[in-house]
C-alpha cells in the first residue's frame, strides 16, 4: 500500500544519500591523508629523532617521489641534509618547505656557515635577527662567519650589539678582544679580554675556549710590555689542567724574562705532555742557538722537522744553522726545500669548513 507520508520517505532517502556522500567523502579524505602521510614519512621522522640522519633522509626522499609538494617531507629532507653538511643541497628543500620556525632558520643558517661558502649564512642570520633581535646564539654564529671573512668593521658593530644584549656581554667583549688581537692592536685587545674577566672571572660562559682566551691575552700582554701579567695568567690557566700549548707559551714568557733554564723546563714539560708537538722543539733550538749550543740546537730542529716537515719556520732555522755549522751542502739542500715550502705556502688552499673559527662563537 503506497505511503501517504511522502515527507518521511523523502527524509529516509535523503538520509541514505547523505550517508553515502559522507562515506564517499570520508574515504576520499582518508585516501588523501594516506597519500600525504605515508609510512615512509613516519619512519623517517622516527629515524630523525634517533639521530639516524642518512636513514631519515632516504625515507623523506622516498615520500617525496610520490608527493614532491609535501611540506613535512621537504622539511625533513632539508634538516637531514643541513646537519650532514650538505647545506647547498638542502636549500631547495627548505624553499619548498615554506615558512620556517626559528629553530629551522638556525639549523639552515648554521649549515650554510659550516659549508664551503659561509658568506651565504650572513643574510640567513640577518633574517633570524630581524625576527629575534636579541638572539645571542645567532649573533655569536654570525660573528664567527664575519671573522672568517675578516670583516672587522661589522664584527665590532656586532660586538657592541652583543654587549648591549642581556646574556651577550661576555661574548661581545671576547669578540671585541679577538678582532683587535687579529689587527695586532694589543692595547685594545687587552681591554676587551680584561673586560671578559671582569664579567666572567671563571670563564664559565666561554669554557670551551679558555685556551684561546688565555693564549691571545698573554700574547697581547707581552706586546704591551706586561710580561709578568702574561705569565701570571698562563700559570692560572695551567692550574686548570695540563696543556702543552700553554706550557710552551709559559716557556716563551720565561725566555723573554731571561730565565732560560725555567724556559727550558717548560719546553721539556710541553714535550712530555704532547710528544707530537713540534713547537717546543723549535723553541728549544732557538734557546740553544742563543747559548751557542749548536749541536743541541740541530738535534732539536731535526726533531721538530720530523714532526712538521713542511713548517717554514723550522726549515728556515735549519738552513741558517747548517750555514753556521759550515755544512754548506746541507744548507744548500735545505735552502732548495725552503723555496719549495715558500711557494707552497703562497698558494691559497681551498678553505676547509669550520677551520680556525673561534669555538666560543659557535
Amino acid at each position: 500500500m503506497p505511503s501517504n507520508r511522502p515527507g518521511r520517505a523523502l527524509g529516509s532517502l535523503t538520509g541514505r544519500k547523505v550517508l553515502a556522500v559522507f562515506l564517499l567523502l570520508g574515504g576520499s579524505l582518508a585516501t588523501a591523508w594516506n597519500v600525504a602521510r605515508s609510512d615512509a614519512l613516519d619512519v623517517g621522522e622516527r629515524a630523525y629523532s634517533r639521530g639516524d640522519l642518512a636513514g631519515s633522509l632516504q625515507h623523506a626522499l622516498d615520500h617525496l617521489e610520490r608527493q614532491p609538494w609535501n611540506r613535512q617531507a621537504n622539511l625533513l629532507a632539508a634538516r637531514c641534509l643541513s646537519r650532514m653538511d650538505f647545506a647547498e643541497q638542502a636549500e631547495p628543500y627548505f624553499r619548498r618547505a615554506g615558512r620556517l620556525s626559528l629553530g629551522d632558520m638556525q639549523l639552515r643558517a648554521y649549515g650554510l656557515a659550516r659549508g664551503p661558502h659561509p658568506e651565504q649564512a650572513i643574510p640567513a642570520y640577518g633574517r633570524i635577527l630581524e625576527q629575534a633581535p636579541d638572539n645571542v646564539l645567532a649573533m655569536r654564529r654570525l660573528a664567527a662567519v664575519l671573522l672568517s671573512q675578516s670583516d672587522a668593521g661589522r664584527c665590532l658593530e656586532l660586538a657592541a650589539r652583543l654587549e648591549r644584549t642581556p646574556g651577550g656581554e661576555v661574548f661581545g667583549a671576547m669578540l671585541r678582544g679577538t678582532v683587535y688581537h687579529n689587527q695586532s692592536n694589543s692595547q685594545l685587545a687587552v681591554a676587551g679580554f680584561e673586560r671578559v674577566l671582569e664579567l666572567d672571572p671563571q670563564l664559565e660562559q666561554i669554557s670551551g675556549s679558555r685556551k684561546l682566551f688565555w693564549t691571545q691575552l698573554s700574547r697581547d700582554l707581552v706586546d704591551c710590555g706586561r710580561i709578568e701579567d702574561a705569565g701570571r695568567h698562563i700559570e692560572r690557566a695551567l692550574a686548570d689542567g695540563q696543556d702543552a700549548d700553554l706550557m710552551d707559551e709559559l716557556g716563551f714568557i720565561y725566555f723573554l724574562r731571561g730565565d732560560l733554564e725555567e724556559a727550558r723546563r717548560c719546553y721539556r714539560q710541553a714535550i712530555e705532555w704532547d710528544p707530537s708537538f713540534y713547537r717546543p722543539h723549535l723553541n728549544l733550538a732557538k734557546l740553544d742557538i742563543q747559548l751557542r749550543r749548536r749541536e743541541d740546537a740541530l738535534r732539536e730542529l731535526n726533531q721538530a722537522r720530523a714532526l712538521a716537515p713542511r713548517r717554514y719556520s723550522i726549515v728556515y732555522s735549519l738552513a741558517l744553522l747548517y750555514r753556521q755549522l759550515g755544512l754548506t751542502a746541507e744548507a744548500d739542500q735545505v735552502r732548495r726545500e725552503l723555496q719549495s715550502v715558500r711557494e707552497e705556502s703562497s698558494t691559497t688552499a681551498p678553505r676547509t669548513p669550520g677551520t680556525h673559527w673561534p669555538p666560543y662563537a659557535l
